[in-house]
Formats: C-alpha cells, structure tokens, sequence
C-alpha cells in the first residue's frame, strides 16, 4: 500500500496543475483581500487582530478566493483514474500491485491534494501578507495579549477550505468516472458549485445549512455543524469513488 501509495503522491506533487492551482487561488485571494489591503496601506491600521494574518483571513472569507476553489483543487488528481484507465497504463500498474491498493491510493491521495492546493496557497498567501505588512512592536504587544480563540478560528477556518477542496476534488473523480469523461472532474464540481449556492440564495435562503457557500464561509451555521456536514460529504465521496473504481475494474 506504502509503495503505490507513493508513487500516486509523486505523482501528484509533479503534476503541473497542482502549481497552477496554487498559483490562480493565491491570486484570487490577493484580489479578494483587496478593499483590507487598502485600507490597510492608507492608515495605521491596529484594529483586534495581527494586519497580516487579518489580510489572509479576508482572502479566505472573499468570493474570488471561494469562487475558484472548486475548480483548481481538482487540476491536480482528480482525472488521474480515468487517465490511466484511458490511456491503458492501469493495465501494467496492476501488474505490480493490487487493485484493492490501486483504488485506495488513488482516491485517498485525489482527496489530499485537493486540500493541499488549499493550504499550500494560504501559506503563501501569510508569507506575501506578512512581507508585506511585518509586524510592528504595538502588533507583538497585541499578539501577546490576544485570547487562543483568534488563533483557532484562523484555523478552524484552514480546515474548513481544506475540507472543501478535498471534497470538490473527490466530487470530480467520481463525477469524471461515473460518466467516463476526464474534463467533467474539472468542470463538474465548479458547476455544482456555483449552481447550487445560486439556487439557494434565490429561494432556499432559510435552508443555509444545505448551502455549498454556508459550507466554504460559515455566516449562519455553527462551525462544528459545517465540519461534521463536510467530513460526512468527503466519506460519502470516498465511498462512491471506491465503489465506481471498483464497477469499472470489473467491467473493463
């Protein structure tokens, strides 16, 4: 399982569309944070939080930030199956380990790089904020005095994004090999995305919990209900692409 599993996670890291993920979510950040930016840069800005990491978390909370996410977490691993399967190299990778290995490999490491676009850009994102607004020696005396809680809905909200790529990257694997089509993994979960949060603003707005944009920025729900709601939607999707590698191992 270490060996296969390896290869797949090489395989990921050297793919070119898990840099240019990275790359377009950074941007879309960075314009996303644009207006705190400003304001920044106008006045002496000190307000309850560090500038930089209050730059960040408005690059995590923007529409440009959450509105592009769906599509570059899947650039990387999400049609990698159906590139083996139709290019004929699944044939001799099977030859060397077993299909059981295969498909967990591939499914667990298409949901790992979809969060690791995610986090790769936020940490370039605090390294761009924090050369570009290096803290100040009022900013360490706050840093000193502010309460745990900032630091953990920093990360509560890390690993809610991370959550949301590694589902939409898994949404495209089992999307992609269900209708046997690899541009639908890129295509799919942005159009669900986008449709979905669409139709419930309009007319389910009362219904935020089954909101894929309450899911990406919480304003409504309760943090704890989010994360249950996605790690639920990432085994669900683990499941169903198990099973559909599986299916298609048998019947091809």
């Amino acid at each position: 399982m270490n060996r296969v599993f390896q290869v797949e996670f090489k395989r990921g890291f050297y793919s070119i569309g898990f840099y240019i993920g990275i790359i377009i979510l950074v941007i879309g950040g960075m314009i996303g944070a644009g207006y705190i930016v400003e304001y920044m840069s106008e006045v002496d800005y000190l307000g309850e939080g560090i500038r930089f990491m209050e730059a960040v978390c408005q690059a995590m909370r923007s529409e440009a930030f959450t509105f592009l996410l769906p599509v570059v977490c899947t650039l990387s691993m999400s049609a990698s199956y159906l590139e083996d399967l139709q290019s004929g190299t699944l044939h001799y990778v099977l030859l060397r380990t077993t299909k059981r290995r295969y498909k967990w490999s591939k499914v667990l490491n298409c949901g790992l790089f979809g969060g690791l676009v995610v986090a790769a850009a936020i940490l370039f994102l605090l390294g761009i904020s924090f050369v570009r607004y290096p803290i100040s020696g009022a900013e360490i005396d706050l840093w000193k005095m502010l309460d745990v809680t900032y630091y953990l809905y920093f990360l509560q909200t890390v690993l809610i994004l991370w959550l949301n790529g590694s589902f939409y990257a898994l949404l495209g694997g089992v999307i992609a090999a269900f209708v046997n089509n690899r541009y639908m993994a890129y295509a799919a979960p942005f159009i669900f995305y986008y449709v979905a949060s669409t139709l419930f603003d309009a007319y389910l707005a009362n219904i935020w919990m089954i909101n894929p944009k309450e899911w990406m920025i919480v304003r409504l729900s309760s943090p704890a209900a989010v994360l249950t709601i996605l790690l639920i939607l990432n085994g669900v999707t683990i499941v169903g692409y198990l099973k559909i590698i599986e299916r298609r191992g048998k019947n091809d």
